[in-house]
């Protein structure tokens, strides 16, 4: 069974989301395939819900230090209230009915499951087949990184998303990846009063950006007793009493109840052919509308991917616990 739209966006994560609801608003007939949820990592696993465990972890961190400015306090950290609000307020229990009706209401299309280019135009989900009219889009995103050290695969490991989603704090926490990820995840579980250890191989924090942003971090994170460890990365990781082992380069061992791993972001390998992708290359086969709106780049001669500023959080004010 053949179906057609004018564009099919195949991946509706946070750009395919916003660009199918502007094709949406522009009159065309659009068709959005996701086969997990609409909206992708921002609002589910990135974000929004760890914004919320960042706020949560910096009122803890203020609360430390009325002793030093205007009394006593006692300070008692409880997850529950985080992991409650992310469920109720942030991520609907990880349910995207929310994003899928709003694309609806706007007169989209959407189908759930996994697309693959299927000729000139054309794209598959299951037994279906839909054929755009004007272009497809390819939108698919990334999923977490994950490095090939030997024994990782044989042990349970958190990426962003079992952080997220985790109703209780470990007690101790080992952090492969010293970028903005790995680095908002230790602060905030540290603050709730886990043992915190950060692994990086590069020489400081923060390696795509500014020297001194690392060393600023890393002296923040070392008064609130986490424990950095740069220049160094894992040679091996393996199943340990209550937890996991991960063996540094230099033979030192760390045992830790969970295991991070905050390398990266990488894309999906799935090859594909130019010539199965209609683009929107000639002014007449461009949708109406669209030439005006900034975000839909209905006339671009050539595909591009922009890879965004890392929208992570973590506190370098104050001076931590003390």
């Amino acid at each position: 069974m053949t179906d057609t739209a004018d564009v099919i966006v195949l991946g509706m994560g946070v750009g395919g989301e916003l660009l199918a609801e502007h094709v949406a608003d522009a009159g065309l007939d659009v068709v959005g395939i996701e086969a997990n949820l609409v909206g992708g990592e921002c609002p589910y696993w990135g974000c929004i819900p760890t914004k919320m465990m960042t706020r949560a972890a910096n009122a803890l961190a203020e609360a430390r230090r009325v002793p030093h400015l205007a009394g006593t306090a006692t300070v008692d950290p409880d997850w529950a209230p985080v992991a409650t609000r992310i469920r109720l307020e942030a991520t609907d229990t990880w349910d995207d009915r929310v994003a899928v009706e709003r694309f609806e209401g706007k007169g989209g299309r959407f189908v759930r499951g996994r697309g693959r280019l299927d000729g000139p135009g054309r794209v598959q989900v299951g037994d279906r087949t839909f054929e755009a009219r004007r272009g497809v889009v390819l939108a698919t995103g990334t999923r977490p990184a994950i490095p090939p050290v030997p024994g990782l695969d044989t042990v349970e490991y958190w990426t962003n998303h079992e952080a997220v989603e985790t109703k209780e704090v470990p007690a101790s926490l080992a952090v492969l990846g010293g970028g903005a990820v790995g680095l908002e995840f230790a602060q905030v579980f540290a603050r709730f009063g886990s043992k915190v250890t950060i692994v990086e191989r590069s020489e400081g924090l923060l390696p795509p950006e500014e020297p001194e942003s690392g060393e600023l971090i890393a002296g923040v994170f070392g008064r609130e007793g986490i424990d950095v460890r740069t220049g160094v990365g894992a040679r091996s990781v393996a199943r340990a009493q209550e937890g996991v082992e991960v063996t540094l380069d230099r033979g030192e061992r760390l045992r830790s109840e969970r295991l991070l791993v905050a390398i990266d972001q990488s894309a999906p390998r799935a090859p594909y052919r130019s010539s199965m992708v209609r683009k929107f290359d000639q002014p007449d086969n461009a949708p109406s509308g669209c030439s005006g709106t900034a975000r839909v780049r209905c006339l671009g001669r050539r595909a591009w991917q922009r890879r965004p500023r890392s929208s992570r959080c973590f506190s370098a004010a104050g001076r931590g616990h003390q």
